[in-house]
């Protein structure tokens, strides 16, 4: 099982590569994907998997595609991505 230190750097490369999709106009992550990043967190595929769907509605908002051939998803559509930096119309500072 994932370590709070480890979900949470997974959780951060996932906005940070879900933020990358939007810029270039993709609305969709595959699961594949989601678990090359997990990997990279010395997540096994599963709890890369786990942890994505938790993050729905803090990470990412959006649905799952149901996989044809096997039980799971395969995909998230992305209704929107994360911004991550500062916007231009962020007129705060």
């Amino acid at each position: 099982m994932a370590g709070i230190k480890q979900s949470r750097e997974f959780e951060e490369a996932l906005r940070n590569a879900i933020a990358k999709l939007g810029r270039e106009g993709e609305d969709r992550i595959d699961r594949s994907y989601v678990e090359e990043i997990g990997q990279q967190y010395d997540l096994d595929p599963d709890e890369a998997r786990k942890l994505f769907v938790k993050s729905k509605g803090d990470v990412w908002k959006g649905e799952l595609v149901e996989s044809e051939g096997e039980p799971g998803w395969e995909a998230a559509t992305l209704e929107r991505s994360p911004s991550t930096g500062i916007s231009p119309e962020d007129s705060s500072i």
